[in-house]
């Protein structure tokens, strides 16, 4: 019975160990092969193997290994073609970023080969896992066997594998180390020590499962912050493809402010945020309002540059006050209902940006003030629907003039081509992979450009450390294909090339988002450089440019989450909370303990709105700290607890009734403790004391046991002593002497 415990235990270890290395690599660069066949495959070589151990414990086994993967080889040639293309596809994912040759560049496979490699490669992984499990009992030489696998997939691949697989090989880990610890010096009894260890690796791992779930797990503020610091040391010794770059925007320690005249997209690296005051505000309502800064028209090489040709000031400051006044006019024809006009004093604190006046979405024309403490006034738009809803809705009779004053900016736009400007290479790219997203080019603009808004803000990994596009690398296409990973310049730039090359007029604009409180309204409220955002303006010959928000949601970014909070069609900026006193996610949004409705979309936890602070948005550390937390808490403590009940099942087997086996238990104690003072040879009486009590009928005395034992103890004093508390807590919890 006890053997065949041991077996089942083995069997079950491996088993996990084995679906979790290779369930990980699977599902990290998602090949496509058939689970079951698979995992049948794994379990019958898991077993084999474990009877094995069980019944030779010998690894002479392993030598056959190689001839045996080679018979199988030989016989199923499709492996060959499955290892070849997961060569292939893993290194051309490395290649992204590191130097690493692409291999089999040729290379393809089904997923009836993919499944035949990914079976055999696991069938080497448990024979390896036989090794330190079965045989060895050593957690060392597991987590060496696969730790190398989860760190390539969770930590240096963008799209990482699901959880399930980290927690279930931790699970793994953990239940080695108890066993372990139950019986160091019992080889039989570790193996049926396997199922309370697991039972209890299974507690801890649920616990933490369900003080984090899966859901709720943020690998942008833990793997990620390792996967940066691996990045930017291979970029240091330079085996990186790809610099670090400089940040945006680029600040010097005593001066900050945009640069409004060549913005060099592709190599921007890691955001520059040092909370510096630079503009502060005092708003007459709530809500998150963008403030408009500058725009750019031409793009070239990686580069944003403003065409020599200048804007005409007085149609533009009139096109901005357009969707101001179709919102105004809309609210009239209601029944002479006064829309709800908004105030917002601007002082510049610390950014000394040039020629650049920050205006709130939708100002109104002829209160777009440009001197320092004189109030924009705009209109509050909480609306449903867009301004081009809006502007449909007013009879024509009332356009007439409205179209007049377009007519002369619109035929500007169209002649000057400046915002459809777009490298033909680039173009062709974009509208291929527009079309295979589900972009229709035939579509009106408006559609066209609320399907780039979505596609673009559900696309990639935002952080606001990537690093910058490589030389003479098509910025935007790199970006879709490759990179995937970046911030608000890198959205809103591949947006705007995007819809140029569908036929959209659009340019790149930079300014700041501000979340006001209802309690900060009428107060003075510091904007630093937290708060400098990017996003895309369309141009619509009704009503003129109008915003599009396209980053995705982050935390990171310190806005909140890079859009307003509720409706408007990706076209309303200036969002106010009036009109949703009712909404849980209002609540939610200015009360900290209200709990978030969005649990499974949004991360942000409430708005920091103390004006020494800025307005930022903090996430709960808890959602991310509880998982290494208990993780490393249940290590710590099955280490303790290991050393506890190793020590007092090494005194009461010390002071057993059978003296022989005493002895022999002592000795072999002694033994491994000889690893750390090989100098010292223990006295020659004692070595026959040991070969007398494990071969000899002669009955072990009282005397003679204490001598044995106690020499073990004296020895284990010597070792532990002149030893830092690291190399203590190695040698008495982890090795368990």
């Amino acid at each position: 019975m006890k053997r065949f415990l041991t077996i089942f235990g083995n069997f079950t270890v491996i088993l996990a160990a084995v679906s979790c290395v290779t369930g990980a690599l699977i599902s990290a660069f998602s090949f496509t092969v058939d689970a079951l066949p698979l995992f049948q495959i794994w379990a019958i070589a898991a077993l084999a193997l474990s009877i094995h151990a069980s019944f030779w414990r010998v690894k002479g086994i392993l030598v056959l290994l190689a001839p045996l993967l080679a018979l199988i080889v030989w016989r199923m040639p499709q492996i060959v073609e499955g290892a070849k293309y997961s060569i292939f596809f893993i290194t051309t994912e490395y290649n992204k970023w590191l130097f690493v040759p692409i291999l089999f560049s040729d290379a393809k496979a089904t997923a009836y080969e993919l499944t035949d490699f990914f079976a055999v490669f696991g069938i080497a992984v448990a024979f390896l896992l036989s090794v330190a499990i079965c045989l060895r009992r050593s957690t060392f030489l597991t987590v060496l066997f696969t730790a190398p696998f989860v760190f390539l997939t969770f930590v240096l691949v963008f799209f990482p594998p699901e959880p399930i697989f980290l927690f279930c090989l931790i699970a793994v880990y953990l239940t080695l180390l108890f066993s372990n610890g139950f019986y160091p010096d019992d080889y039989a009894k570790r193996g049926t020590a396997v199922f309370p260890a697991l039972a209890l690796a299974a507690v801890l791992m649920s616990i933490a499962l369900f003080l984090a779930p899966p859901d709720k797990y943020n690998r942008e503020e833990t793997i990620s912050s390792i996967d940066n610091h691996i990045r930017q040391f291979a970029s240091r010794i330079g085996i990186a493809r790809v610099k670090s770059g400089v940040g945006w925007p680029v600040a010097s320690d005593d001066t900050w402010g945009f640069n409004t005249s060549d913005v060099g997209i592709s190599e921007a690296g890691t955001r520059n945020i040092s909370d510096k005051s630079l503009l502060e505000i005092t708003v007459t309502e709530a809500g998150v309002f963008y403030l408009r800064g500058y725009s750019m028209q031409h793009f070239e090489k990686g580069r944003w540059t403003v065409n020599s040709e200048s804007t005409p000031f007085n149609e533009e400051a009139l096109v901005k006050g357009l969707p101001a006044f179709v919102i105004y006019f809309y609210h009239q024809l209601q029944g002479g209902i006064e829309p709800e006009i908004v105030d917002m004093t601007i002082d510049r604190t610390g950014d000394v940006t040039r020629n650049v006046v920050y205006t709130p979405y939708y100002s109104l024309p002829g209160r777009m003030d440009v001197y320092p403490n004189r109030p924009y006034s705009f209109v509050f738009f909480y609306e449903e629907d867009s301004v081009l809803d809006l502007y449909s809705r007013i009879p024509d009779e009332y356009l007439t003039g409205l179209a007049l004053e377009l007519t002369q900016y619109s035929e500007w736009v169209r002649r000057r081509n400046s915002y459809l400007q777009i490298e033909d290479s680039t173009a062709e790219g974009l509208l291929s992979i527009a079309l295979e997203a589900g972009i229709d080019p035939n579509a009106d603009r408006a559609a066209i450009a609320g399907q780039v808004a979505e596609y673009l803000s559900s696309f990639g990994r935002y952080t606001l450390s990537p690093f910058v596009i490589p030389e003479g690398e098509d910025f935007a296409l790199y970006f879709l294909e490759t990179s995937r990973q970046g911030y608000c310049i890198h959205y809103a730039t591949t947006a705007t090339l995007m819809l140029r090359a569908l036929g959209v007029p659009a340019r790149f604009t930079s300014g700041f988002v501000a979340a006001v409180s209802r309690d900060d309204v009428g107060q003075p409220l510091i904007i630093t450089d937290r708060n400098a955002h990017s996003w895309v303006e369309v141009y619509f010959d009704e009503v003129g440019w109008l915003p599009i928000e396209v980053t995705p949601p982050a935390t990171g970014a310190g806005l909140f989450d890079g859009r307003p909070p509720a409706g408007g069609a990706g076209f309303s900026t200036g969002q106010g909370f009036n009109d949703y006193e009712d909404d849980p996610f209002m609540d939610w949004l200015m009360d900290p303990d209200y709990p978030d409705p969005h649990d499974t979309e949004w991360q942000a936890s409430d708005i920091n709105t103390n004006a020494d602070a800025g307005v930022t948005l903090n996430m709960p550390k808890a959602s991310w700290s509880i998982i290494p937390g208990v993780i490393i808490a249940a290590i710590f403590i099955s280490l303790i607890m290991r050393r506890v009940i190793t020590r007092r099942y090494r005194l009461r087997r010390f002071a057993q009734e059978d003296t022989n086996a005493s002895v022999i238990f002592a000795w072999r104690y002694l033994s491994r403790l000889m690893k750390f003072r090989r100098w010292e040879q223990p006295p020659k009486e004692l070595e026959e004391l040991a070969l007398k009590a494990r071969f000899s009928q002669h009955r072990i005395s009282e005397e003679e046991r204490s001598a044995v034992t106690g020499y073990a103890l004296q020895l284990a004093d010597k070792v532990y002593q002149n030893r830092t508390w690291l190399g203590q807590f190695w040698i008495k919890c982890i090795r368990g002497l």
